[in-house]
């Protein structure tokens, strides 16, 4: 009888469609997310990456787990306030990069949510309906074709392609200029502890992954390349996915 309704199933070409469809994405969803991780995004240097990895993952659970766990108690309000003042002080890296990419409406929002935002120190976001795309310089490398590069895991940082690691040493020596170099040194730990606790889940999931250094990539150069793309050049790539799996159909 189930021999029977096997056979079936495979004449019928809809119904087999219907049946295979959701199997066929799920398999097609997590191939793209790990060809990605290998295609997008070279790792010549994968043993030293991973060393360090895990150096990072021991600094985390011996460091900054224990901060994170101290920071988690204080009130809602307060952590947010932190995590938009640390928003605040990059934005000027955004509006010039913006700048640079000759992204008009992107300079524009950003310089006046700044000064706008200037009036509490960037504590309170007083036009939090106003939104735009951070930019850096690894950004702006990418604006203009230049290739990405290997993928490297920095120490305490994380991931990094070489083209975003490059970009960050730029926008540190522009935003740490002699009038401000001392207080953006001081606000660089405040900005590890509230990003890792913003990221206390993700962390987590990658973590309890049957291979989180290979988790840690995909999530990396997903968000990366979301990050910085076009919604013309994600929506193609979307499309692209589609297309690929129309054809498993066919």
């Amino acid at each position: 009888m189930i021999n029977n309704m096997f056979i079936r199933i495979l004449k019928n070409k809809i119904l087999f469609k219907c049946l295979l469809a959701p199997f066929l994405f799920l398999l097609l969803v997590s191939s793209c997310a790990q060809n990605i991780a290998n295609k997008e995004i070279n790792d010549p240097l994968e043993n030293m990456n991973r060393s360090v990895f895990k150096f990072n993952q021991g600094f985390d659970n011996f460091v900054l787990k224990p901060i994170n766990t101290t920071y988690e108690k204080l009130p809602r309000n307060v952590k947010k306030g932190i995590s938009n003042h640390v928003n605040w002080a990059s934005t000027p890296i955004t509006m010039v990069n913006s700048a640079m990419q000759m992204e008009a409406e992107n300079l524009s929002t950003s310089t006046i949510k700044f000064l706008l935002n200037s009036l509490t120190l960037g504590f309170y976001d007083l036009d939090p309906e106003t939104k735009y795309k951070t930019r850096d310089f690894g950004s702006t490398l990418a604006k203009y074709n230049v290739p990405s590069g290997p993928y490297i895991v920095v120490p305490v940082l994380g991931p990094r392609s070489l083209r975003h690691f490059s970009g960050d040493l730029v926008d540190n020596s522009i935003s740490n200029n002699p009038k401000n170099y001392s207080y953006n040194s001081k606000l660089l730990p405040t900005k590890i502890i509230s990003k890792r606790n913003k990221y206390s889940n993700v962390l987590e999931d990658i973590n309890n992954s049957q291979d989180p250094y290979l988790k840690a990539k995909i999530l990396y150069t997903e968000n990366r390349f979301n990050s910085i793309s076009s919604k013309k050049t994600i929506e193609q790539e979307q499309q692209n996915e589609q297309d690929e799996f129309e054809k498993l159909l066919d």
